[in-house]
């Protein structure tokens, strides 16, 4: 463009009438304030719904980029050789907890029960599971509704009123993939891609949904009869999360030469013959932060009252702080010399812990919460080395560990001062209220052990049977080492069987272990 034609379109735009710029903010002036007068107008309806629904939105988008962390988290502290298969896991992993979490989970989770009411007052009966709403249809949102089905979900829009239900389904779907990426970090490396998909879709379409309905259900048995509560999932999403990852993790045994194991000879023989260290501490690192972000919209958006958002949101930044600061001074007394896997891990352990009581307590709280967090992952950390439990990215100690201190601190912490709290159900007396945090953690952990056992065992045998046929049919039989000979009334003898079947149902091979695969995925 020559120089008198620049002049010359720039003497055009800057000679614009003066008029036209009026013109276009009286316009804008206009607009606003007629949104203004019809927000003011419907003040208390509409445009709380509307603000509390695009809140959840975010929260959700929020929470849904946590897979990005831990993808990240995963892949830097597990090995390079491994990397393809651990970043194709964790993409996988919520494709599968989406289908399984509207067919199956979601009406377990929160959907009506057969025979009673949830209209207040009606009925007084406490449920085990929801009995409604399986494989549901998503209506569309009509005038003066909020796209609710007909019938099914009657209770949940009580419980959440003021928010439309897809919202809510997709809040609750991006809680329910959390729970199942919990496990990829802990049976990093060494389980095969089909065992660990089809154990999620398990996980998120039947243990999550059922254990979560006790706490979070409309007469959820443990919420109505035992006063627990659980405001945003440290037990319900990762205690759960934690727990099932601790069954894996122990059926599967070690990586081959950690804690000296031998996968050939299924012992431990001497000292760890390889160095197992994170590959890339600045991919850990960017999935913390991704994680602490999207922690915001975690607890922030399981806030039924907008007023409560900044005060969750602050108290939650408040305890990874106070997490991490924790894990750098008392890693030398536990540890030994800090790390910043333990940095990190005590970041996110502050997380966890607060995660249940956000919206109840203090900053000061907050910061007694995450500071105990931090102490608790270090215990964790070496726990499992002294169990001899191989977790390559420290998933156990964070939402397990963390999990059981953030159910336990909320009826030591939670302050009547906090709306949101006073509304519950809850005991006078702080000890008590603590007791029945304990029992209910400890049940809902019972029951997701044996569920998760179960469903590690049956994924198993059915992918060990799958091969052994699969190997018969294409004649490609290889020489395996003879299981132990069995008496089957030998109760004992039979169940190790059992469990040697089903590690090799899910673990992979010794020559894909090394190579970096898991079965499906290699390292290019």
């Amino acid at each position: 463009m020559s120089r008198h034609k620049y002049k010359r379109l720039k003497h055009q735009i800057t000679s614009v009438p003066s008029r036209w710029y009026f013109c276009l903010s009286f316009a804008i002036t206009i607009l606003l304030g007629w949104v203004g007068v019809a927000a003011a107008q419907d003040s208390n309806t509409n445009n709380f719904t509307n603000l509390s629904t695009i809140w959840l939105l975010v929260s959700s988008f929020l929470v849904f980029f946590m897979n990005a962390g831990f993808a990240m988290l995963e892949a830097g502290l597990c090995r390079r050789r491994n990397a393809t298969n651990v970043l194709a896991k964790n993409l996988i992993v919520f494709c599968i907890s989406a289908l399984a979490f509207w067919l199956i989970g979601f009406g377990l989770m929160f959907g009506d029960g057969i025979t009673y009411s949830c209209v207040p007052g009606e009925n007084t009966s406490l449920s085990l599971v929801g009995q409604k709403g399986l494989f549901f249809n998503l209506p569309f949102p009509q005038f003066g509704n909020l796209g609710f089905p007909e019938s099914g979900f009657n209770c949940l829009n009580q419980d959440w009123s003021n928010h439309s239900f897809a919202s809510l389904f997709l809040f609750q779907l991006v809680f329910a993939g959390t729970a199942a990426t919990i496990v990829s970090g802990a049976v990093a490396e060494r389980v095969k891609f089909w065992a660990f998909l089809l154990f999620s879709f398990f996980l998120v379409g039947f243990i999550y949904p059922v254990t979560g309905h006790w706490v979070w259900g409309h007469y959820g048995w443990l919420a109505k009869a035992l006063k627990f509560h659980d405001f945003a999932g440290s037990t319900v999403v990762h205690s759960v999360g934690g727990m099932a990852a601790l069954v894996g993790a122990w059926l599967l045994k070690p990586r081959q030469g950690r804690f000296g194991y031998n996968l050939r000879t299924d012992r431990y023989e001497g000292l760890e013959t390889e160095k197992f260290s994170a590959d890339n501490l600045g991919l850990a690192t960017l999935g913390c932060l991704i994680l602490w972000l999207g922690w915001f919209g975690f607890n922030g958006g399981s806030a039924k009252d907008l007023d409560y958002v900044a005060n969750t949101i602050t108290t939650t930044m408040m305890a990874a702080a106070a997490g991490g600061i924790s894990s750098v001074f008392f890693s030398p007394i536990i540890l030994g010399k800090p790390s910043l896997a333990s940095i990190i891990n005590g970041i996110l352990g502050g997380l966890v812990g607060i995660t249940a009581s956000a919206a109840f307590v203090d900053i000061r709280s907050a910061f007694i919460i995450g500071s105990i967090s931090g102490i608790f992952v270090l215990l964790g950390e070496y726990f499992i080395q002294v169990w001899k439990i191989d977790d390559p990215v420290g998933s156990i100690p964070v939402h397990l560990f963390c999990g059981f201190w953030g159910t336990i601190a909320l009826g030591i912490f939670s302050s009547n001062s906090s709306l949101l709290y006073s509304e519950l159900d809850v005991y006078d007396n702080p000890l008590l209220q603590v007791l029945c945090q304990f029992l209910g953690w400890l049940i809902i952990i019972i029951v997701t052990a044996l569920l998760s056992l179960v469903g590690w065992l049956l994924v198993s045998l059915i992918l060990y049977y799958a091969s052994q046929i699969n190997e018969r049919i294409s004649g490609k039989q290889r020489h395996r080492k003879q299981l132990r000979q069995t008496q089957y009334f030998q109760l004992g003898e039979f169940i190790l069987t059992i469990f040697e079947i089903a590690r090799r149902g899910i673990r992979v091979s010794l020559e894909e272990e090394i190579s970096g695969s898991d079965g499906v995925f290699y390292n290019p």
